[in-house]
């Protein structure tokens, strides 16, 4: 039986239960005396149906969760990911882009999405608002304000996150946003990156090498910043953590290693390098300290930004061209496109290049120039029929440009047309002026065109 009292006289009454065996909880009520013993009947009956199994205790759990404002679960979600080991640039990241775009989804213009109007926005939210819907009508206002398909994917990502959590974590029952879709980047590109010609990275070192200092960067350091760069692959955040114990130069193969903390994968990786590389190397790292930075980053925006481009201006480089940009992150870009244009096996270039998957590898950073493919089409076998056709046509062409008679009436383009058909027909009747001459010219080499093979 449950147990009303006062705490002071003219108080609220309270209630003073047993939820479990020897577990006992206070509830409290109101100044009604009645009332607060109707709540104690009521929760010790709740109290024994539990017990019983009558009462789905994970249905209770849910309803409590579902009274909660999101920004509550927001605050549990940011403490899970910083005590998974998560850096803290991605939970700030995941946590803004998820809270900016449930906040939209409550109803907040997307110019006024500041940190103070999305907290408030989040107190007043519930599990029960969010709904994939709800959420893609958020995505579509977004779109409109101007956003690429590639940062509203960001979004997506960040707010399933958010909800996967919510589910695993027993706050509901399914993954509420799980029917929330992204969107093909491919389809609004607009930070297109190139890779570099073999021609215009020379010409980038070599001007890095001979020029001044920038952003606090003397000229050679930056020449060996973009060479390590081209034969590893690294992120510019990744080069900037490397001190000369990051370097196994008498290894086989040599290798330069990254440490887990400034990995993007959160992993130690360790890159082969190619031996001439090495080579070029260690002299240079020979004139660094130990245990400090082998490059000088005062600021690594301003690094990534606009120290290449001071030196792509110096070497006659367009940073901005028809087919992409030219910043440091082109770099890795032209890192994979080596790999994949020397027939080096994609899974061991997936590995090199240190990507999830070889659709990544293949489709956002794997270029291929009109030159390359070119080249590749020639190298293809021609069949039997392709040569027959092609060797009529090339030679007769030229045949007949030589022995055909010039001055007023020399072959128009329906006579050509007329020798282009040769290979087709046994015979052809030409309509324009010159046709008594293109017979002529036939006429005399009937066996070279019933067998064109015998006379390549």
């Amino acid at each position: 039986m449950a147990c009303i009292f006062q705490r002071k006289r003219g108080g609220p009454y309270y209630v003073a239960y047993f939820s479990s065996p020897g577990v006992r909880r206070y509830v409290k009520g109101s100044h009604d005396k009645a009332a607060t013993k109707a709540l104690g009947r009521k929760l010790e009956t709740d109290a024994m149906l539990r017990r019983k199994g009558v009462v789905d205790t994970r249905a209770e759990r849910y309803a409590v969760e579902a009274a909660r404002p999101v920004s509550e679960h927001m605050t549990d979600f940011e403490s899970t990911l910083t005590a998974r080991g998560t850096t803290a640039k991605h939970v700030t990241s995941t946590v803004s882009l998820s809270g900016r775009l449930l906040a939209v989804c409550e109803g907040v213009a997307v110019k006024d999405l500041r940190a103070e109007t999305v907290k408030l926005a989040l107190t007043r939210l519930r599990i029960a608002d969010l709904t994939p819907s709800a959420v893609q009508q958020a995505l579509a206002r977004l779109r409109a304000d101007g956003l690429s398909l590639d940062t509203l994917n960001h979004y997506v990502r960040a707010v399933r996150q958010f909800s996967r959590w919510l589910w695993h974590d027993g706050r509901t029952s399914t993954e509420i946003l799980a029917a929330v879709r992204g969107f093909n980047a491919a389809t609004d590109r607009r930070h297109v990156r190139r890779a570099l010609p073999d021609d215009e990275l020379v010409r980038l070192i070599r001007a890095a090498a001979a020029g001044p200092v920038v952003f606090d960067m003397a000229g050679p350091d930056r020449s060996m910043l973009y060479t390590l760069a081209t034969g590893t692959g690294f992120r510019a955040s990744e080069l900037a953590s490397l001190t000369t114990e990051s370097f196994a130069l008498d290894a086989v193969p040599p290798t330069v290693a990254v440490a887990a903390g400034y990995s993007k994968r959160r992993r130690a990786d360790v890159q082969p390098i190619p031996r001439g590389l090495a080579e070029t190397l260690r002299p240079w790292l020979a004139t660094k300290a130990p245990s400090v930075p082998v490059f000088n980053v005062p600021d690594l925006k301003e690094w990534t930004a606009k120290m290449m481009r001071a030196d792509l201006a110096a070497a006659g480089i367009a940073y901005n061209t028809p087919e992409g940009i030219a910043d440091f992150h082109s770099l890795r870009h032209g890192y994979v496109t080596r790999l994949v244009m020397s027939g080096m096996n994609i899974k061991l270039v997936q590995h090199l290049a240190r990507h999830s998957t070889p659709a990544l590898t293949l489709g956002r950073y794997a270029h291929v120039e009109m030159a390359d493919a070119g080249l590749a089409l020639d190298a293809l076998p021609v069949l039997d029929a392709q040569r027959t056709t092609l060797g009529t046509t090339l030679v007769l062409q030229d045949d007949a440009r030589r022995l055909l008679p010039s001055g007023p009436h020399e072959l128009d383009n329906r006579a050509e047309a007329g020798v282009l058909c040769v290979g087709v027909a046994d015979t052809c009747r030409d309509s324009s002026e010159n046709g008594e001459n293109l017979e002529r010219w036939l006429s005399g080499r009937k066996r070279r065109i019933a067998n064109p093979l015998s006379w390549r």
